[in-house]
């Protein structure tokens, strides 16, 4: 009996060890997982990377060229707040995702690559974009308009660090036109009023040709690849408001007598230059060349440096119109992202410069490449850039999906025919058989 009892007496100790031993652990790896907890704020954030950092150099790709200038000057200021030298290298390819692959597995691959949200499903599938796991909601709800994160979320995770886009804006010539338009049927009222003086202004401008610009036309209305713009399979363009919204557009044809053969984004910013359009539809990189007209730098006709207009403007900038009282519009816009190589020689070098990109070096953004930042600079906007990014939060973030470009070849096919008196509602239709086929 004795034996028994001490035998339960040495379990009972035994169990008790592990009791201890599994508590001991528990707070062990509790006291760890609480030592490597992931800031919740910037300048955390920036802390922790650096801290987890074991190179001092780091190499980034970018694919527009005039990003030279800003990105020369980031890594500047990265390689002086920091001690890392960064390489920068322009890459003109056409096979992105492939050619990073394969640098990167000769140990030559990028640990920072900037690029749209357009290109994102093709990043994500392909692996050579690291899921951002380190913003969480607050810093996103605190430092980046929903349009943003909804343009680097892809099938619910998000990738890349937003900083900086793309987007369209209307100008106006504030001598003729005391407020903006708010719809095209109100320059359409405009120009029924209009008398032209001899100075063969242009009313009304918008690059015909380009799908891109043209789907603010029907974005409200169609199913662009879903809400979030990452479902290839949910694509749905000739429902009935679709289909009256695209007859609209074919309307604008005949009254605005514009040819869409001799119309182009160059050709609008160069009759802004010169002063002989009224209203025109351009992207946000309008705004550099705006300035350099208040400031003088560009003054008279277009190829006549120098000279006076022939009749003085005031140019400036107004959202994209709707379409009527009923109808609206949509503009896309595309976000740029610093996007992390998961591949690179070190990914937490490669986070730092990222978040560097996007957040630390926001307020220098538009005086390094023309782009306003993603990052809301609040007073420091000015009235144009105040507007301008307004706009963007008001876009709809371009679809991400590897189908996009289908649909800008076909859509663009479908609108040039609209535009030129084919039925709208069988372009559509056909638009819709076409991309259906694409999507399978």
């Amino acid at each position: 009996m004795k034996k028994i009892v001490r035998c339960r007496k040495i379990s009972m100790v035994i169990l008790m060890f592990f009791v201890i031993a599994a508590f001991t652990g528990c707070a062990g790896r509790q006291q760890e997982s609480e030592s490597v907890q992931i800031p919740s704020n910037y300048d955390g954030l920036i802390k922790y990377f650096e801290a987890q950092k074991t190179a001092d150099s780091i190499t980034c790709w970018y694919t527009n060229e005039e990003d030279q200038n800003w990105l020369d000057a980031a890594a500047n200021d990265f390689e002086k707040e920091f001690g890392v030298k960064v390489k920068l290298v322009y890459y003109d390819g056409v096979s992105l995702m492939d050619d990073l692959n394969q640098a990167s597995q000769t140990g030559d691959g990028p640990e920072v690559y900037l690029l749209g949200n357009d290109q994102l499903e093709l990043a994500a599938n392909s692996g050579m974009a690291e899921e951002n796991t380190y913003i969480n909601d607050a810093l996103w709800k605190d430092k980046y308009p929903e349009v943003a994160k909804n343009a680097v979320t892809y099938q619910g995770k998000q990738y890349g660090y937003p900083v900086y886009f793309d987007t369209y804006c209307l100008v106006y010539d504030a001598k003729l036109l005391q407020t903006a338009p708010a719809s095209i049927d109100d320059i359409l009222d405009f120009l029924d009023a209009y008398e032209d003086t001899g100075s063969t202004k242009a009313v009304f401008r918008w690059d015909v040709a380009d799908p891109y610009i043209n789907t603010m036309f029907l974005a409200s209305y169609a199913n662009l690849f879903g809400e979030n713009g990452d479902d290839a399979t949910a694509f749905q363009i000739n429902s009935e408001q679709s289909v009256a919204a695209m007859e609209y557009f074919q309307s604008l044809s005949a009254y605005l007598w514009m040819n869409k053969d001799n119309i182009s984004h160059d050709t609008i910013m160069r009759r802004i230059q010169d002063g002989t359009l009224v209203l025109g539809l351009c992207k946000s990189d309008i705004l550099p060349t705006l300035y350099e007209m208040q400031s003088g730098k560009i003054s008279g006709n277009a190829d006549n440096e120098g000279e006076e207009n022939p009749e003085e403007t005031d140019y400036k900038i107004s959202y994209v119109p709707s379409l009527t009282k009923e109808m609206t519009s949509a503009p896309f816009s595309t976000t740029y992202n610093a996007f992390v190589n998961p591949y690179g020689a070190d990914t937490s070098l490669g986070n730092l410069f990222s978040m560097f990109l996007s957040c630390g070096y926001a307020d220098r953004q538009f005086a390094g490449n023309g782009k306003l930042p993603v990052i809301d600079q609040k007073d420091s906007f000015d009235e144009l850039q105040r507007i301008i990014y307004a706009q963007y939060l008001n876009s709809k973030p371009v679809p991400k999906v590897m189908v996009l470009g289908d649909y800008l070849t076909e859509g663009g096919i479908a609108f040039d025919a609209i535009w030129s008196g084919e039925d709208a509602k069988e372009q559509l239709d056909a638009l819709q058989t076409k991309m259906e086929e694409k999507i399978k």
